[in-house]
């Protein structure tokens, strides 16, 4: 790919984890900035003015979009749910329950 550092640790690492993996240097800018190259902005599915969640592990700096965030949070959550069962219905049932409706 152009742009990104010929490393061949990166290509073995890519190798170990079943995907390729993109790399590159990116330099700390004034008030602590980073620019996110525009390939890894692509690969992520992100743009200028998009909100990231960022999370620190093992002195790692992980940048999520909130869309793959919210894609993750929903597949946990997919599999607490019970085959037919509809936690909307089970909600406003609820609710209308408590508000003394039918």
């Amino acid at each position: 790919m152009s742009g990104f550092s010929d490393n061949p640790q990166a290509s073995l690492a890519g190798e170990l984890v079943g995907r390729p993996l993109l790399r590159d240097t990116i330099r700390l800018g004034e008030a602590g900035r980073l620019v996110i190259p525009s390939q890894m902005r692509e690969a992520m599915g992100v743009a200028p003015g998009d909100t990231l969640i960022a999370t620190v592990e093992d002195g790692e700096l992980r940048l999520l979009s909130r869309k793959v965030a919210l894609g993750r949070v929903q597949s946990k959550l997919a599999r607490l749910k019970r085959p037919g069962e509809s936690l909307v219905d089970e909600f406003l049932a609820e609710r209308h329950s408590a508000w003394g409706e039918p």
